[in-house]
């Protein structure tokens, strides 16, 4: 069930940052997402250490003022996809550290500066989303390399999020 609405919620990714991807990649993303969704039918365990080093090391190498300019105007087209994509996020359920990277992904990816194509894509789709705690997780290891955390992007979003939760 998890791995359907996560197969949906991917879908609607793809379509929000479509002008940012071309069609082969789109594609590529579809069908890493398939596969995704195939191996959580069958059971298969996900390598949750694994999958938040990657997510760790893809914020590590974003140049978050470039994205920050680029989300900074509510009228871009990267504010509103930002928008659409944090609509789709359980902002209660998720403990601040896990918002706070769940936003710069979005931030990220609506700005192109972290395309959802590619090896790590699926694996973004699933922290944006907070699957299995990812996000937290991502958070978690950027803390223990002693990495920066990126910047939080919640307030760019448009969402009433509440940030009172503790950790």
């Amino acid at each position: 069930m998890v791995s359907r609405s996560l197969g949906k919620v991917a879908a609607r990714f793809t379509n929000a940052v479509k002008p940012f991807s071309s069609r082969e990649r789109a594609k590529e993303f579809a069908r890493q997402l398939k596969a995704e969704y195939e191996a959580g039918k069958s059971g298969a365990p996900a390598d949750d250490e694994a999958d938040a080093t990657a997510v760790a090391s893809s914020l590590r190498d974003i140049d978050w003022a470039k994205v920050r300019a680029a989300t900074a105007e509510r009228t871009t087209d990267a504010a509103e996809k930002m928008r659409a994509m944090a609509a789709e996020v359980d902002w209660g359920k998720a403990q601040p550290m896990a918002a706070q990277v769940s936003s710069a992904l979005i931030a990220a990816v609506a700005s192109g500066h972290l395309p959802v194509g590619g090896r790590v894509g699926g694996t973004v789709v699933r922290a944006i989303m907070n699957d299995r705690d990812l996000a937290q997780r991502v958070g978690a290891t950027l803390h223990r390399d002693a990495a920066p955390m990126p910047p939080d992007f919640r307030g760019e979003l448009g969402q009433a999020i509440d940030t009172t939760a503790s950790e």
